[in-house]
């Protein structure tokens, strides 16, 4: 039953895009929902015993079988190590390092991996190198596998996970890490109502048992707690060194924490926390990641680097410490079409975020062998290409009213003539589908998918003037305070799709009638207009969410509002979710609350079966309210990769959840 991860804002968690990962509690976007006070009881869950899971060896590349016990290092940490100013490596690695398997071949050090991002929120920034948690997704996407724990054991009754540590495991500046850094992130973060003023709920308990073992207690059984905790940024018990941290925190800091606080405009000592501990904001900040950022992402930046960590405690089957790699920089652009060029001049070693529009793919495929690098797949995760997304809380009354009319949305779903979207924006990729989970998935729910989607301006005009009859001399339908229905569209500048698609549907809606404007801007903007906790926009559009495998469940934010910084159709109603007496929060419908209440005994039961079950229900009832409309299951993505760039995979799965790419293992890439 573990909520900690859906609120938005700077707090408990990191912004996602997808992915991810909040003001507080600050949670990914793609968290999954904090609890619901709707009094619903969870049904007794079937006690099943529940053995140690350890780590294996990652092969393929996934995890050896049999730790080495003779170790190897970058020539440039051996050079540190011959000076004196850096410990020989095995005094670096923990004691039973992860050992992880290239995917083709052992690798050569050095070179620098270049890639791009016009995103400043560090979330490409995770993705590449930023994924280390407790628990880690497989490369193929279909198990979780301890990660920075060596392993983990549940109890019988599924409501204490306890974990063991690395004995040895090191931050990025070679201090210990240990449970008290566990810990701290969880007493004095988690549960500090300055940081997170919405702790998690129901609530739950992490204690130490000795330096590399804790123990995590909730009070119901969590049947998809440790699938959740593999998810990207919904865990962050291991990105809080205490060490570094304490001197930004009230309960450690007594001296001149006023004095940081203004130093680093700020304005208030929590600010400053939540601030510092992001490590695009804070560079100096110890990390476990396989590279270390040596600079923030300062507004002025035209790029970011990171170097080897010396201390990353991932080895090859030869133990040879990872990563390969030397380098990491990353380009910070601010228009797609900078980045698109630089992968097509070969200037970008790995990309997939910001290139890959459909429109794109024929460019690079035309220009591999001058560009000196290949194409690879990404197959789809998402629920939809691009789900329309009225804003049922807004603040306007005239807009909340419309976006509520079931019959109004209805109608604008037969107007969509999505086969012209189809063809001329996504070029012929994708089967038209409304917001629902993906075909393949056990989860599918046929009704959610295929209803409403017939293009038809008759059927659309019939529901529409079941909703507005009214219209003005131009023929746009009047709304309920007699004026002109105007719908705002605001999105982010760099989803160019959106953006194209909606310039289509423009027409087409004004054929029946309604008329809407297409908002651009600048991506940080967007983040805080319609992430974040203002409610007054109309109308976005997004793409992610879990469409497939388990990431249906685990990220339900279309199914029912539970996720803050991505149930963008009704946050107001998601804050209800995860924290009923916020002044964000708005008590939801009563179809709505039965959603949550549903969602509430998925998570305490571990039963696959009745979770499916639960889910079906759920999404029966979203079926009933029509909240969101869909445009096309996706088609599969792609990305770019050099052709000197190896043990690099030739398909994976696209999703920030995920994250793309790092379950496979970039620390194991090398250049030829």
């Amino acid at each position: 039953m573990l909520r900690f991860g859906t609120l938005t804002g700077a707090a408990a968690f990191l912004s996602a895009c997808g992915p991810a990962a909040p003001p507080a509690p600050s949670a990914p976007n793609s968290a999954p929902a904090e609890p619901t006070s709707s009094g619903a009881s969870n049904p007794p869950p079937t006690p099943a015993a529940k053995p140690t899971l350890a780590a294996p060896a990652v092969a393929g590349p996934t995890v050896a079988s049999s730790p080495p016990t003779k170790f190897n290092e970058a020539p440039m940490l051996a050079d540190l190590v011959k000076g004196g100013t850096l410990p020989p490596v095995d005094q670096r690695l923990p004691a039973n390092p992860f050992v992880v398997k290239p995917l083709e071949s052992t690798g050569n050090y050095g070179g620098e991996w270049h890639t791009g991002t016009i995103e400043r929120n560090g979330n490409d920034l995770i993705r590449n190198i930023g994924y280390e948690q407790l628990m880690r997704y497989t490369p193929n996407y279909d198990a979780v596998i301890p990660n920075v724990a060596e392993s983990v054991k549940a109890s019988d009754d599924g409501k204490q996970y306890t974990f063991t540590l690395r004995k040895g495991l090191k931050w990025s500046d070679g201090s210990p890490f240990t449970s008290d850094d566990v810990v701290f992130w969880y007493e004095d973060v988690l549960m500090n109502s300055e940081i997170t003023p919405a702790p998690p709920k129901p609530s739950f308990k992490v204690a130490k048992v000795d330096d590399v073992t804790f123990t995590w207690t909730f009070d119901e059984p969590n049947g998809l707690f440790l699938k959740d905790i593999a998810r990207t940024s919904i865990e962050r018990a291991t990105s809080h060194p205490k060490k570094a941290l304490s001197q930004f925190h009230k309960r450690y800091n007594t001296t001149n924490l006023d004095q940081l606080v203004q130093e680093n405009s700020q304005n208030t000592w929590a600010d400053l926390f939540n601030f510092k501990r992001e490590v695009y904001n804070n560079p100096d900040l110890p990390t476990l990641w396989p590279w270390k950022l040596q600079q923030s992402f300062g507004t002025g930046a035209a790029s970011v680097s990171a170097e080897r960590n010396p201390y990353y405690f991932k080895v090859d089957p030869d133990g040879n410490q990872l990563p390969y790699i030397d380098r990491y920089t990353q380009f910070l652009a601010t228009d797609p079409e900078v980045l698109v060029l630089k992968a097509l001049n070969g200037e970008l070693d790995w990309q997939e975020q910001w290139i890959n529009a459909p429109k794109n793919k024929s460019v690079f495929f035309d220009n591999q062998q001058k560009g000196k690098f290949h194409l690879f797949d990404l197959t789809p995760t998402t629920v939809n290409s691009m789900n329309i997304l009225f804003n049922m809380n807004c603040t306007d009354p005239v807009i909340r009213e419309i976006a509520r009319n079931r019959d109004f949305r209805i109608g604008l779903s037969y107007a969509y003539d999505r086969s012209e979207v189809i063809d001329v924006v996504f070029l012929q990729q994708g089967k038209a589908a409304q917001t629902a989970p993906r075909p393949d998935s056990k989860y599918y729910h046929d009704r959610l998918a295929t209803q409403y989607l017939e293009y038809s301006p008759q059927k659309a005009n019939e529901s529409l003037d079941k909703a507005y009859p009214n219209k003005d001399s131009e023929g746009f339908r009047l709304g309920p305070d007699g004026n002109r229905i105007s719908i705002v569209f605001e999105i982010d500048s760099g989803r160019t799709t959106y953006i194209d698609s909606l310039e289509l549907i423009k027409k087409q809606w004004a054929k029946v009638g309604v008329e809407i404007t297409v908002k651009q801007m600048d991506r940080a903007l967007w983040e805080q207009r319609v992430r974040m906790t203002q409610f007054d926009f109309h109308a976005s559009c997004h793409i992610f969410g879990g469409g497939a495998g388990d990431a249906v469940i685990l990220d339900p934010r279309y199914w029912f509002p539970q996720n803050t910084g991505n149930s963008f159709w009704a946050k107001a109603w998601a804050w209800w979710y995860v924290s009923p007496s916020s002044p964000l929060a708005e008590e939801p419908p009563p179809e709505v609350k039965q959603q949550m209440a549903l969602y509430d005994q998925i998570r305490g039961t571990a039963d696959d079966q009745k979770q499916q079950d639960l889910l079906r229900q759920i999404l029966d009832i979203q079926a009933d309210l029509f909240p969101t409309i869909g445009t096309a299951y996706d088609g599969n993505f792609f990305g770019i990769s050099v052709d000197r760039l190896k043990n690099t995979p030739a398909a994976l799965p696209s999703s920030f959840d995920y994250p793309t790419p790092a379950p496979m293992n970039p620390a194991t890439w090398y250049f030829a």
